[in-house]
């Protein structure tokens, strides 16, 4: 049950967005809110991934990418 709980928790956090700009070592990933386009930026040091601009990425907003997936 616990199992559960921590995995619907992270669920809630991830996110999924689009790489807008690359710069330096951060991302910025653009994302939709309640129905309006929102952004974030993400450390490229701590992800899990090298994503491009254009590529849809599940990310924690303001922290890191923790996937990229150029298949969608």
């Amino acid at each position: 049950m616990n199992r559960i709980i921590f995995t619907n928790m992270i669920n809630v956090l991830l996110l999924v967005g689009i790489v807008d700009q690359i710069n330096d070592n951060s991302a910025v990933i653009e994302y939709e809110k309640n129905g309006k386009l929102v952004y974030s930026t993400v450390s490229l040091v701590q992800s899990a991934c090298t994503p491009s601009e254009g590529m849809v990425v599940h990310f924690f907003k303001d922290y890191k990418i923790v996937k990229c997936d150029d298949n969608l």
